[in-house]
């Protein structure tokens, strides 16, 4: 027989920008991480040390709410295991979630599917002209342009995970000489941001944003959607 669709619904994992701190019982005291994944009946979570593997309970923080499950681990690997900065990716079963995170859970894979469906995109260029005709080709790609006119609009796009902004379109501006030195600041602080430049050649722009969009774990989700 094949699965109903709440039983895929539950299994499905969506990329997610949030925080996980692990409390274990054995433990040598709380680890600090980054969710990399969630679906309603676990996640994958980034650790900078190996965390204990028995008894967890973890409390995940998210843009909808924060709370606490009890989880067990089901597999356990190094990553980037030849640089300096390895660390250890663990991927958890919920046995029990409390009803408030349940609801933050339950909305954050509900942005991450919408945003699969949007194609959000982040288009940053002072030269209007250009910009519109950008904005105009990423709509018939099926894209979802987003134009900030302010720095601090930018961030706040950013920012806003329910969004799940991944890509962002470049030119000079901004109070910025270049496109390098802006992709640089981005993915200083926003290092989940794929960057591409934007040149006089729209359509091979147009070419290189659905490039890059195809990459991001957001997009993978669509496909895995259909």
């Amino acid at each position: 027989m094949g699965e109903t669709k709440d039983e895929r619904r539950c299994a499905l994992r969506v990329p997610v920008r949030g925080f996980a701190v692990l409390h274990a019982e054995n433990g040598p005291g709380p680890l600090h991480g980054s969710l990399e994944n969630l679906s309603q009946s676990g996640a994958l979570v980034n650790f900078a040390s190996r965390p204990p593997t028995d008894n967890l309970e973890l409390e995940l923080r998210l843009d909808d709410g924060d709370g606490w499950v009890t989880a067990r681990t089901v597999r356990v690997e190094r990553v980037n295991q030849n640089t300096q900065r390895g660390g250890w990716r663990i991927a958890v079963m919920f046995d029990r979630v409390e009803p408030a995170m349940r609801t933050a859970i339950d909305a954050a894979i509900s942005h991450a599917l919408s945003a699969a469906r949007r194609r959000p995109i982040l288009v940053i260029d002072d030269r209007a002209e250009r910009r519109t005709n950008l904005i105009a080709r990423l709509a018939r790609e099926g894209m979802t342009p987003l134009a900030p006119k302010t720095p601090l609009e930018a961030i706040d796009l950013l920012t806003r995970s329910q969004l799940y902004v991944s890509v962002c379109m470049l030119a000079p501006g901004f109070g910025v000489e270049s496109s390098r030195d802006l992709a640089t600041i981005l993915s200083d602080s926003f290092p989940w941001i794929t960057t591409a430049e934007i040149s006089d050649d729209i359509d091979d722009t147009t070419t290189r944003a659905v490039a890059a969009w195809a990459q991001t774990a957001v997009a993978r989700l669509g496909v895995a959607i259909g």
